[in-house]
């Protein structure tokens, strides 16, 4: 559903994904993979409900965020006057939220999905959906670079463009597009200024992991046939143990890896991320509801890679779960 480029159709793509859904939620734990990709996607699971609500888990550790530029929040999405309804808005963008760019479009014009910077101690970390990156599944596994326009509207680059240096992606995910794992993180640097901290000019998204749902998250993404995003506000709740579902209008195609956002700062947009779209359909065959991956201990795990591999200087040491962190993107998985 969130993609946005050539390829196989959305029927096409759902109708194989749900054939992989039972073997996908019956894949156990495992290690953590530091990979890169790219390619189309489709995976779905069977997510039934198995944890209707959350209420009583506490939060795990959550990272701080920097301050970031003030921007033009909508009302709707934070403040006083913002209130749960499920309408999505178009508006001009966050600094910390933008699009995703294949790197042989050499006018960065045709985004396919939806990233967010995430606050890392490098402050080099972006956060989006593993199908916008990889879909092994579907013989995507090939890596590749991707290139971050932070803030991006109406074909601008207020923030300029980040190049990728290193991509996290769970290996079950690798192995067989599970979408219990469609989470990504990735180490990016800028075109031209490869000393640049992209938290520096945008800020950065704190991020939380066992969070409690119900809760009221905003959500933000960029349809593939806009050059502006949309912004709703509305609860999260619990679909299943590993998946969450917000039900907003609108989230079409190129949503993916969108943002959730929990105590959204009405004055830089800023807030604490608790999931991104993807997961069950690759964040849902329904335009107006949507899935996430709930972020457990397995995203730790792949958030706490991505903080290894980010500046000052990636590491290629093998980490205590066994997986290796790389800036090479030319590895296969």
């Amino acid at each position: 559903m969130r993609l946005n480029f050539g390829g196989p159709n959305r029927a096409q793509l759902r109708g194989a994904s749900r054939a992989l859904g039972l073997l996908a939620f019956a894949v156990c734990f495992g290690l953590v993979l530091v990979h890169g990709g790219i390619g189309s996607g489709s995976n779905a699971g069977d997510a039934q409900a198995l944890a209707p609500t959350d209420k009583g888990r506490r939060a795990m550790p959550v990272a701080s965020g920097l301050p970031g530029p003030a921007a033009n929040v909508p009302a709707s999405l934070a403040g006083a006057q913002a209130t749960p309804n499920g309408h999505s808005t178009p508006f001009d963008g966050l600094p910390a939220v933008g699009v995703l760019f294949y790197p042989d479009d050499s006018t960065y014009s045709h985004h396919y999905c939806t990233a967010s910077v995430v606050h890392s101690p490098g402050g080099d970390v972006v956060a989006t959906a593993a199908h916008c990156l990889s879909d092994p599944a579907q013989g995507s596994p090939n890596p590749s670079d991707v290139v971050f326009a932070p803030g991006y509207h109406d074909g601008q680059h207020p923030f300029g463009l980040w190049r990728s240096t290193a991509i996290m992606i769970d290996t079950h995910w690798a192995a067989n597009s599970d979408p219990d794992s469609d989470v990504a993180f990735v180490v990016v640097h800028k075109d031209g200024d490869p000393t640049a901290r992209i938290e520096d000019q945008v800020g950065a998204e704190r991020i939380a992991f066992g969070v409690s749902r119900p809760t009221t998250v905003g959500v933000v993404g960029y349809p593939g046939e806009t050059d502006r995003p949309i912004s709703c506000l509305n609860t999260l709740t619990a679909y299943s143990a590993t998946q969450s579902e917000f039900d907003c209008n609108g989230f079409t195609d190129g949503t993916s890896g969108g943002p959730l956002l929990e105590g959204i700062d009405p004055r830089t947009g800023l807030g604490t991320l608790v999931g991104v779209i993807g997961g069950y359909q690759e964040g849902g065959d329904n335009d107006d509801v949507s899935y996430a991956v709930y972020f457990g201990d397995r995203v730790q795990a792949l958030y706490g890679q991505a903080v290894t591999a980010g500046a000052p200087s990636p590491s290629a040491s093998p980490s205590p779960s066994g997986a290796v962190a790389s800036p090479s993107l030319s590895a296969s998985p």
